[in-house]
């Protein structure tokens, strides 16, 4: 299962890639690939790859952003994926008047 899959099911779905569409019912989470690194392994064995993907957690209050953040924290714990948080941080949008949290995951697959 793959980290999109696994956070799609939090905020009753509304996961979207880059930006939410106008109007997005919250809360909300909005994915976008940061980088994505191949790594070399040795004697031909399976190819991997480290994917940095930045999940940002949107909602009208600030508890209502946190919650997100932490049902998509234990949504990656309860999975077989290999991941490693890198930051965690708070912001606020005055423009669309939204509380955010910013998870930045470092992804093995």
């Amino acid at each position: 299962m793959s980290a999109l899959a696994v956070a799609a099911h939090v905020a009753d779905g509304r996961v979207f890639p880059n930006i939410a569409p106008n109007n997005a019912q919250t809360p909300y989470v909005v994915y976008a690939r940061i980088s994505s690194a191949p790594e070399n392994t040795l004697a031909n064995g399976a190819p991997i790859d480290n994917v940095r993907l930045q999940l940002d957690c949107f909602d009208t209050t600030y508890a209502g952003a946190v919650a997100v953040a932490e049902a998509v924290k234990a949504a990656l714990a309860a999975s077989a994926i290999t991941h490693l948080l890198l930051l965690e941080q708070d912001q606020f949008e005055p423009e669309a008047l939204l509380h955010r949290v910013i998870l930045d995951f470092s992804i093995w697959h």
